[in-house]
């Protein structure tokens, strides 16, 4: 299932914090592997069911159950980085800056049209 790219991006931010706890906290985990691939536990679970964002545009994934979640994270690994070199390696840092171009594009090409379009209809209703 794919969801709105601010929250998918929200995901991989929780998740990329998480691993960075993970690897302070225990020295023999590496970061790369870690990276590659990340460790969703309890703790990513409770951040991002409870995040603002994540009620607001996808209420459905608030009561996700952790292997739930698991899978999200493994389908958006899978999905990967369409347009992306094939060299180009998944990790949860090039997922995120993927997910964050996508969002800014759809930010300037839908979002800010949409609120310009707004803000006219408003001031022309005023004058």
């Amino acid at each position: 299932m794919e969801y709105k790219y601010n929250v998918t991006l929200l995901l991989l931010q929780v998740v990329l914090h998480r691993q960075q706890e993970l690897a302070h906290q225990d020295k023999t985990l590496s970061q790369i592997s870690l990276l590659r691939e990340p460790v969703v536990d309890t703790a990513v679970l409770e951040r991002f069911s409870a995040h603002r964002v994540v009620r607001l545009y996808a209420p459905e994934l608030c009561g996700l159950r952790l292997e739930e979640l698991q899978a999200v994270v493994r389908e958006v690994f899978a999905r990967g980085l369409a347009g992306s070199a094939e060299d180009t390696p998944v990790t949860l840092i090039t997922l995120a800056n993927h997910y964050y171009r996508l969002r800014v594009q759809e930010l300037e090409l839908q979002e800010l049209p949409k609120l310009k379009e707004l803000m006219e209809s408003a001031a022309g209703l005023r004058t």
